[in-house]
């Protein structure tokens, strides 16, 4: 899994940071199953709009609409209008439950500057303090920080919970916002559109997110090699096919500065003016992944809260229709290539917001090694399965209860790990951690995902396979967690471990620490 050239720095990826830790030094097969992207029923989230930007939410059938795919008719296969789109469980219930869309906030410190990313914390802030305290629809609340995209508050309906995530949100520099470190945003940005798309996968239902910051820069493939080119296109394209697929759609909200001055700032020796921080920039950028799921770009405008309340709407507001593509022409052939979605409607006074379109399956590229190993975790967490192939446990719970988080110490046996030599004569091992907060109904209330790299002043294999690992993972804990899962896996793809603590053994592990100053 390790990428040459240009990708290289897809090895500091969000979800595969390489952190240092001192070398305090029965695989079973579980079957994992396979992440494909499937087209066998398309569904479109249409936003009807009139001339004037209004959203239009009655008065229309089926009757009028049409679809073409890649300029083929096809045929509505079912049809919803806006009011379907209602929550019908108990005003309680924080689960999603496929009829109502839902909301994903994420606040964008990687790729904000100091002092912006203040303002916008400020703005989201101030929208969700004039919300009701029990929302319409369940949100969740995430943060993309330097190295890692942390969920903070799961799906929740209560205002104050999700003020009390952001209020918490923990202090750091985004120092990467400058040109040095334009490619490893790139990267990191669409990472995590991915680790969302996994995440919601099976959450039934529109998610809409609502990317609340500039979102990555662009890169122009003009300056990669041939080789770096495709790796850089199939990103792309696995990328759209996951949000097309979890029925996602992105609005984001990029305020601030002009481009011209972002790139002013960047200096006339940068590699790349031409794309500079614009979401729109280059071949592939940040800009394609709103409009290929049906989202909307809000462009230098700084009324955020405003933005996001139009956000909602956008995404909120919407009829939802479905086809399974012809075969005629082949359409539907594993080629990889984009299929073009076009929805018209009777009344030419009329516009429609959807997604663009997706790609078709790539027979001759299946999903690479580490997404594979992202999905392994993901489903070991939310599993009942115990995985062994990995010896696990919780040494230690240290409690925050000022911002309701806690330092998970935990101990992995290193047998059945895969260990690398370095020229050094010592070895080291990547493992990617995933640690789940749940409620008691197995609703997951805070993750976080982190590779890190353990290091061995050994190359002996006899002693490597006798080392205990530690490590610690930094998890939320809100209110009403009952229990915790923390799944890991080699980062090669090889050995899966899960351990699970529930509410008794989570207090029979805690100790307090002393509160923090306030900032």
């Amino acid at each position: 899994m390790r990428l040459s050239g240009p990708l290289n720095n897809a090895a500091l990826l969000f979800l595969l940071v390489l952190l240092p830790v001192p070398p305090i030094q029965s695989q079973q097969n579980t079957a994992i199953p396979t992440f494909q992207s499937t087209t066998t029923l398309v569904f479109l989230d249409v936003t009807v709009v009139d001339k004037k930007g209004h959203v239009i939410t009655s008065g229309l059938t089926k009757d009028d609409f049409s679809i073409t795919e890649d300029k083929r008719p096809q045929h509505i296969f079912s049809f919803e209008a806006p009011e379907a789109h209602t929550n019908k469980k108990h005003a309680t219930d924080d689960t999603p439950d496929g009829s109502a869309p839902t909301t994903i906030f994420l606040l964008d410190q990687l790729n904000s500057s100091l002092e912006d990313f203040s303002f916008l914390r400020d703005q989201m802030q101030k929208y969700l303090e004039a919300q009701p305290a029990h929302l319409a629809a369940p949100a969740e609340f995430m943060l993309l920080g330097n190295r890692t995209l942390e969920l903070l508050q799961g799906y929740t309906r209560s205002r104050d919970d999700l003020l009390f995530a952001l209020k918490h949100v923990p202090t750091a520099i985004p120092y990467k916002n400058i040109a040095a470190f334009k490619d490893e945003r790139f990267f990191q940005s669409i990472q995590a559109l991915q680790q969302i798309a996994l995440q919601n996968n099976g959450v039934t239902g529109r998610k809409n997110i609502i990317w609340i910051g500039p979102g990555g820069p662009g890169t122009a493939l003009a300056l990669r090699n041939i080789y770096s080119v495709e790796k850089l296109e199939r990103f792309a394209h696995q990328t759209t096919n996951m949000l097309v697929d979890a029925r996602i759609s992105l609005f984001l909200i990029f305020p601030g500065l002009k481009v011209q001055e972002v790139n002013a700032l960047l200096g006339s020796n940068t590699a790349d003016t031409t794309t500079g921080l614009d979401p729109f920039g280059g071949d592939i950028n940040f800009g394609a992944f709103v409009n290929e799921t049906g989202g909307k770009l809000f462009y230098n405008e700084n009324d955020v809260d405003e933005l996001i309340r139009q956000s909602q709407r956008m995404g909120g507001q919407y009829y939802t229709l479905t086809y399974q593509p012809t075969e005629s022409g082949s359409p539907t052939d594993a080629d990889g290539k984009f299929r073009r979605i076009r929805v018209t409607l009777r009344d030419p006074n009329l516009q429609v917001i959807t997604k663009a379109g997706y790609y078709a399956p790539d027979e001759a590229h299946p999903i690479d090694a580490e997404k594979q190993t992202i999905l392994n975790v993901s489903q070991a967490v939310q599993s009942s399965i115990p995985y062994t192939g990995l010896g696990m446990k919780v040494d230690s719970i240290v409690r925050h209860p000022e911002s309701r988080t806690a330092n998970v110490t935990v101990i992995v046996q290193s047998k059945n790990i895969h260990w690398e030599s370095s020229e050094d004569g010592k070895s080291i091992a990547n493992l990617i951690f995933l640690a789940v907060s749940f409620s008691s109904t197995h609703q997951i209330l805070a993750s976080k995902l982190q590779g890190i790299a353990f290091s061995a002043t050994t190359q002996d294999q006899g002693a490597l396979a006798h080392l205990n690992l530690r490590t610690s993972i930094t998890l939320r804990l809100p209110y009403n967690t009952r229990s915790i899962r923390i799944a890991a896996q080699t980062e090669d793809g090889g050995s899966l471990g899960a351990t699970d603590l529930n509410g008794q053994a989570i207090n029979s592990l805690s100790v307090t620490a002393p509160p923090t100053l306030s900032r």
